[in-house]
């Protein structure tokens, strides 16, 4: 008994929760009031709500108008020339809008035709957030209807105007001689794409137009055509936009003609004329049709299918009774008949359906509103008049099948404004507008319930029951993939997903996603995608993920889904550790081809934009403050690929923000994002859309990371000198030993030199002759006189005779010295002691070397500093090893070589215009030409005793303590004529502190060391 009494109290809870879940969804739902007190007070005149619109988010564009007593005439009602819109954003508050278009007056008034619905001239329509399009009428003659013009304005909810475009004719009562505005624009599901315009030609056919608005504001017509409709009566014509982000036009057909003969032939019909985007569109297909007669088709009412899949007409069939005239109102024994058709984009009929649904309205008209409900269900609503200048809104809702009403939570009738406003948002709550009685006005507001509440899990989405991350989540950074679960089996069609982060409320694109980046589980339900190291970089930040309504398709029906609109699938980033600071560094982009000739085909002042509009695209795609970007607004071609492509260097600035990104962190965004620039917003800018994808963003390079092997051989070739240098100070300390240096520096600067021009110097076209130029024509200067230079002492004996014995030295010096003509003064340098470095060069040899040098620095030094100078100024790219060393090289050869002949010119003039000995003189390499004193005459001396001469010249006394070699020997006033023999004795002696008992040997060795004496003086 326990067990069963158990088992039977948990049935009845269960039962009980049953009809609990079950009733919280039809629940009268709390009346709330939405009101706001106007502003500006107009002397009395009450401010009306007009018109009302919502953007994709919910926020509400509400147009109030003010009646002009003076204007309004008869059937016409005028109002005050403002456009005054009142934004009601998602939190409530209120923000007024008074603009002045700037249109003629006549679309600030409106009249009533015979079935008493006013014509408006003037309307708008929200395209993307923050933005209007707004139609209106230009007429030349406002008395000449064939002279009206409607037109399109774009402008943003400050009244800022964008365009202004003509977009087609009126329909023109050729009865009433009037101008009717009877256009219907249809925005695109996706509103980035346009509109639909169609209107009511004069051959009582439909004139329609596709509509693009171009980011810059401007309105471009696609693709246009003419809907010619047969049959006898038109009932009704509807557009609509559809799924797979085109549009559709219905209408139908109805006839009396009825055929004895065919008792089965159609005498109402419902076609379809699906229009793609920017697309021509087919033939009309046929929808549904019926023989039955004395059935009229009073109204139809077509939208999106927010349950299930395609799209959904409901058809209104009204009896008539005794064959009551087609298109007239029905009486009152007439029964209404609701036909709901469901059909894909491709026209194709998926489900159709005949309920008989019962109003409980006694007096009512029969001419029902039909609105699709975002959750399921339907509201039929009718407004009709209650009172004196009172009126009354009745309002049903339905579930998709049944055929009983359920309580919409408002009094049967509910009052409404004059002109009969209401709306519906996106998350199913109605606002209902109240007549004005003050200066101000208000809204009923109620929350509809939500038919498919149990598939609703916030996404604005039956279709979809979860993703990862999850609506308002926190995640890491470094998640590799998002995913989507739905509830019924799907494939990837040519949508995308698309992931925006928000910075200040201001969203910026980081990814697309697109069928490339996805994969689909095995059963259809879960669709996983790619994200890039870049997408969710940003430590803390806010992100939201939308999802193209054409982003899958159903398995079954393979007809677009419903997508997710901005800021629903919303999470944030957890905030990650601070990134070390990084200096401001530089980096390069690549031109595609295309773009390379693009911006060849810009002029000067468009080129210097074109930088200009690429930063901005780089600061809005990564996003980073435009402030920390900079060009030096030139290009380089890049000669690694076949075809003309230019290299465009990019400064990132550093920043000590924590706020910002930091420059490793922007360097590494923003090659990811070239990289895959088919997923990022690189690809949408107007500039970044011509960087290359294949080339990314390469920032400066670290030179010692990138060259080190190739420095560490340069170290390791200056390293080599300095022990060559070491080694010939050990052999020979009295020799120029500095030559090895030197000698090592010209064969530098020449490799160098070379390098350049063959690897380096074609990037900058207009450099390429100079630098080829200021190598080859010193080079061939220096050859030459090298040749001649030799070519003169060879006539001297003693030079002969060096040369004889030192010819293969002597030829790879001549040849050295065509990269400098110094080369040649290391001949004579007496390196290490070495014999093949002792060529005797003559005084004027030495002169001519000294001139050559200098011509030298105005022929090659300073032009190849210039050049280098001008190649580092306008390259992009200098990130080259070769021009670097270079650069160094030549300005290290031009300041030693400046130097050196200046300190060579001023020893020459002190030598010319002394009698004072040579003591300060230096050595010939270095350029210094010796002057003539008695330690030259003894370096004659002992030239020609090696000679064999015999000389018979004596050594007078010095004059001056200043005597070189009288210092040395030490001679004094006792030694007034010294014979050579007694100097070479006197030598030995200097050398040895006394003479030894072989005179023959003491001589020898004096010479020896007399030579050594004469020659570090030179």
């Amino acid at each position: 008994m326990r067990i069963l009494l158990g088992n039977s109290k948990s049935i009845i809870l269960l039962i009980l929760a049953i009809i609990l879940c079950s009733y919280t969804s039809y629940t009268t739902a709390q009346i709330r009031v939405l009101s706001h007190n106007e502003e500006v007070d107009y002397n009395g005149v009450l401010p009306r709500i007009w018109d009302s619109k919502t953007y994709d988010d919910g926020t509400m564009v509400v147009r109030i108008i003010r009646k002009n007593a003076t204007s309004s005439i008869n059937k016409y009602l005028c109002f005050y020339e403002l456009f005054s819109l009142r934004i009601i954003n998602l939190d409530g508050t209120v923000v007024e809008k008074d603009l002045n278009l700037g249109i003629q007056a006549l679309n600030y008034c409106v009249f009533q035709t015979s079935n008493e619905l006013f014509s408006e001239f003037l309307r708008y329509y929200p395209t993307t957030k923050n933005q209007l399009l707004i139609t209106y009428y230009n007429a030349t003659d406002i008395n000449n209807p064939s002279t009206y013009v409607e037109w399109g304005m774009v402008m943003d909810l400050d009244g800022n105007v964008y365009s202004r475009s003509p977009i087609g004719l009126p329909f023109i009562d050729n009865n009433l001689r009037l101008p009717i505005p009877i256009a219907r624009i249809q925005p695109n599901i996706n509103v980035e794409k346009g509109f639909l315009r169609i209107i009511k030609n004069q051959n009582n056919n439909i004139d329609w137009q596709q509509f693009r608005i171009e980011t810059n504001g401007t309105i471009t017509r696609l693709t246009f055509g003419e809907l010619v409709i047969y049959g006898e009566t038109s009932v009704a014509v509807v557009s609509m936009n559809t799924v797979d982000e085109g549009y559709a036009i219905a209408f139908g057909n109805t006839t009396n003609s009825f055929n004895a003969t065919n008792p089965l032939a159609p005498l109402s019909q419902l076609f379809i004329l699906p229009i793609g985007y920017n697309q021509n569109p087919g033939l009309p297909l046929l929808l549904y049709q019926t023989p039955i007669p004395n059935i009229a088709f009073v109204t139809i009412f077509c939208n999106i299918a927010y349950v299930g899949v395609g799209q959904i007409c409901t058809l209104t069939a009204t009896t008539t009774q005794g064959g009551a005239p087609i298109g007239t109102a029905p009486t009152t024994q007439s029964q209404n008949f609701y036909i709901k058709i469901n059909f894909l984009s491709s026209g194709s009929v998926s489900s159709f359906q005949v309920i008989n649904r019962n109003l409980p309205v006694e007096n009512g008209s029969n001419f029902w509103k039909v609105n699709s409900l975002n959750f399921g269900g339907y509201l039929l609503s009718n407004i009709a008049t209650v009172g004196p200048n009172q009126f009354g809104i009745y309002g049903f809702l339905f579930d998709e099948y049944s055929e009983n009403p359920v309580n919409w939570g408002f009094p049967e009738p509910e009052p409404i404004g004059t002109k009969g406003v209401y709306q519906i948002l996106p998350n199913n709550t109605l606002l209902v507008s109240q007549l004005e009685t003050s200066n101000s006005w208000q809204f009923q507001v109620i929350d509809l319930p939500k038919f498919d509440a149990n598939r609703d899990k916030g996404y604005s989405n039956l279709n979809v029951e979860s993703t990862f991350p999850s609506i308002q989540s926190t995640i890491n950074s470094n998640i590799k993939n998002i995913t989507i679960n739905f509830y019924d089996p799907v494939d990837i069609s040519n949508g995308r997903l698309s992931v925006y982060q928000v910075i200040n409320n201001q969203p910026y694109l980081r990814q697309h996603i697109t069928e490339t980046s996805c994969t689909v589980s095995s059963d259809g339900r879960t669709i996983n995608a790619n994200i890039l190291d870049s997408t969710f970089s940003s430590s803390n930040g806010n992100y939201y993920v939308t999802m193209d309504n054409s982003f899958v398709v159903d398995r079954a029906y393979k007809e677009p889904l419903l997508g997710i609109r901005d800021n629903i699938w919303t999470f944030n980033i957890v905030e990650q550790k601070k990134v070390p600071f990084a200096p401001s560094t530089n980096g390069l982009l690549r031109l595609t081809p295309q773009g390379t000739n693009y911006f060849d085909s810009l002029t000067s002042n468009q080129q210097n934009s074109f930088f200009n509009t690429l930063l901005n695209d780089i600061s809005n795609a990564v996003p980073v403050p435009r402030s920390r970007l900079t060009s030096i607004e030139r290009t380089q071609v890049d000669f690694s690929v076949n075809e003309k492509q230019y290299l465009i260097s990019i400064g990132i600035k550093e920043t000590r923000s924590d706020n910002e990104p930091s420059v490793a962190a922007i360097v590494s965004n923003l090659n990811t994002m070239v990289l895959n620039k088919d997923q990022t917003p690189i690809n949408d800018g107007l500039a970044s859309q011509y960087l290359d994808a294949t080339y990314g963003f390469n920032p400066a390079p670290n030179l010692w990371e990138k060259y080190k092997y190739r420095l560490l051989g340069v170290f390791l070739i200056v390293g080599l000198l300095i022990v060559l240098f070491l080694f010939a100070q050990r052999r020979d300390s009295n020799g120029n030993n500095i030559a090895v240096l030197q000698l090592g520096l010209i064969i530098f600067d020449l490799v160098l030199d070379i390098a350049f021009v063959s690897s380096n110097a074609k990037d900058v076209p207009i450099l390429y002759i100079p630098s080829v130029l200021f190598v080859t024509l010193p080079i061939g200067i220096n050859t030459i006189l090298a040749f001649y230079i030799i070519t003169q002492e060879n006539t001297r004996p003693k030079f002969y005779q060096w040369f004889t014995a030192h010819g293969k030295v002597a030829s790879v010096f001549t040849v050295l010295s065509g990269a400098d003509i110094e080369a040649l003064n290391i001949l004579h340098s007496n390196l290490a002691g070495f014999p093949f470095f002792r060529a005797p060069f003559s005084d004027d040899a030495k002169s001519k070397i000294f001139w050559g040098a200098c011509l030298n620095i105005f022929t090659e030094d300073i032009p190849q500093v210039v050049v280098q100078i001008l190649y580092r100024e306008l390259t992009v790219s200098y990130d080259n090893l070769i021009p670097l060393l270079t650069l160094i090289s030549s300005c290290v050869n031009l300041t030693i070589n400046i130097i050196g002949r200046l300190y060579q010119a001023t020893n020459r003039l002190r030598s010319n215009h002394s009698n004072v000995s040579n003591d300060d003189d230096t050595d010939d390499f270095g350029g210094l030409v010796p002057a003539s004193s008695d330690t030259s005459s003894a370096k004659k001396d002992l030239e020609k005793l090696e000679e064999g001469e015999n000389l018979s010249r004596e050594i007078s006394k010095p004059e001056s303590s200043q005597n070189y070699l009288g210092d040395v020997l030490k001679l004094d006033n006792n030694n007034d004529k010294l014979g050579l023999d007694g100097v070479l004795n006197k030598s030995f002696n200097a050398s040895n502190g006394n003479l030894g008992n072989d005179l023959n040997k003491n001589q020898n060795k004096g010479m020896t060391f007399l030579r050594r004496m004469v020659s570090r003086k030179e």
